[in-house]
């Protein structure tokens, strides 16, 4: 079990860092071209894009850890909303698994002189299922957000606004990205709860450091 402080500090520095990430990403805040074009940015600025890249992926890592581990720290036998947060670690793990294989295909097919490519590899096709893998992280993430929220509402261990934020933009996320289809009324409802997530979670490691930090006091 990780300590207190490692918990809220994975949870404040991931979201900086993943905000971080996609302002230096070359093209990362155009999210209108087609693959084909974004792998040719990417190719334009290898050296950055690679940064970003890793700066994403060890970003969204950190923060499902960090989510898995506090979820985790919130179980037990006569604890309110044990189950609820039972249910948020698991999917905490099941989301950075998924990372973790988007990132694997994102590592092939932007390493230089890729032997992958050079036998072949359709590099758009696999940047457009990198992406498409990708995506499903903030749906699983929303199941997480959504019973963690819930199980720190029952159990009352951090603010309870706090706790309550966390269950709604997890909803958001969650039911937005379901029903979502392109820019309808579902779609801006999915980005409340993408813009939530990180501000939340950063709260959330807030609050924890100091807790641990009154307690060591």
């Amino acid at each position: 079990m990780l300590s207190k402080k490692l918990i809220g500090s994975f949870m404040l520095v991931g979201p900086l860092l993943a905000i971080a990430s996609i302002f230096i990403e070359p093209g990362g805040l155009d999210d209108g071209g087609t693959f084909a074009e974004s792998v040719q940015t990417m190719a334009d600025n290898y050296a950055l894009a690679t940064i970003s890249m890793i700066g994403w992926s060890v970003a969204i890592l950190v923060i499902f850890i960090g989510l898995h581990y506090l979820a985790r720290s919130m179980q037990g036998e006569e604890r309110p909303g044990s189950d609820l947060a039972g249910i948020a670690s698991v999917f905490a793990l099941l989301a950075a698994g998924v990372a973790v294989v988007s990132l694997g295909i994102d590592t092939t097919i932007g390493e230089k002189e890729s032997s992958w490519i050079e036998r072949g590899g359709d590099v758009v096709n696999a940047t457009a299922l990198s992406s498409a893998i990708g995506r499903s992280v903030f749906i699983l993430n929303g199941v997480v957000m959504l019973f963690l929220g819930l199980a720190i509402v029952r159990q009352k261990n951090l603010n309870q606004i706090v706790g309550g934020l966390f269950a709604f933009f997890g909803a958001c996320v969650l039911f937005g990205g379901i029903l979502s289809e392109g820019d309808n009324w579902a779609g801006l409802i999915w980005f409340i709860g993408f813009l939530g997530f990180p501000i939340m979670t950063a709260a959330t490691g807030f609050l924890i450091l100091r807790s641990a930090g009154k307690d060591s006091a």
